[in-house]
């Protein structure tokens, strides 16, 4: 039974390589269940970043089906290494993004307020934006270009990936290399290590 299922995965790998679609859309028809349910969900928790993922995965694997080779170990390890990295990619972002905006939450607290202790609750919040807004601008300020369009593109204009690769001219890995270093250039700037 397990040879006739590995003989299946091979002939949907072989013409989905050869431009099949309909061996392609069965390929990942077969595999995308178990990429969420026993991959993505359980490490990231979250459905709709978990569901994000599994397309992202998905794409990542159409792009790159002219390199798998058969090894005899099947398309599921190297669909699952593909979702792995990009969870790994994910978690990163997350803990990057959570240090930002606690250090954006953070600098408030160390500026002298700008009003009155009787002033309406709304104008105190928007002084404390203006000045979270006023440090981030600075911050952004001091990347080369290309690294601060990265930034406002994915975190001030919360454009997808794609989007984002697309308005720099580049691929989506050369992208997610930019915001990277962008980043990292950014978190510096903020003295946030």
């Amino acid at each position: 039974m397990a040879d006739q299922g590995e003989n299946t995965d091979r002939a949907l790998v072989e013409a989905a390589q050869a431009g099949d679609s309909r061996a392609l859309r069965a390929l990942l028809d077969r595999f995308s269940r178990p990429l969420y349910a026993a991959v993505l969900l359980p490490r990231v928790g979250n459905p709709a970043d978990a569901e994000d993922l599994l397309h992202e995965t998905l794409r990542r694997a159409v792009e790159q089906l002219h390199t798998f080779r058969w090894t005899g170990a099947g398309v599921f390890p190297w669909l699952r290494q593909i979702a792995v990295h990009l969870v790994i990619d994910h978690v990163r972002r997350n803990q990057r993004r959570q240090r930002l905006e606690d250090r954006l939450e953070v600098e408030p607290s160390g500026v002298v307020p700008l009003h009155r202790a009787d002033a309406e609750e709304e104008m105190i919040e928007r002084q404390e934006r203006s000045v979270a807004v006023k440090a981030m601008e600075s911050a952004l300020e001091t990347l080369n270009p290309r690294y601060r369009r990265a930034v406002e593109l994915r975190f001030v204009e919360e454009r997808p990936r794609e989007a984002c690769a697309e308005a720099l001219g580049v691929t989506v890995g050369n992208f997610d290399v930019i915001l990277h270093r962008a980043v990292a250039a950014l978190r510096k700037s903020y003295g946030v290590r």
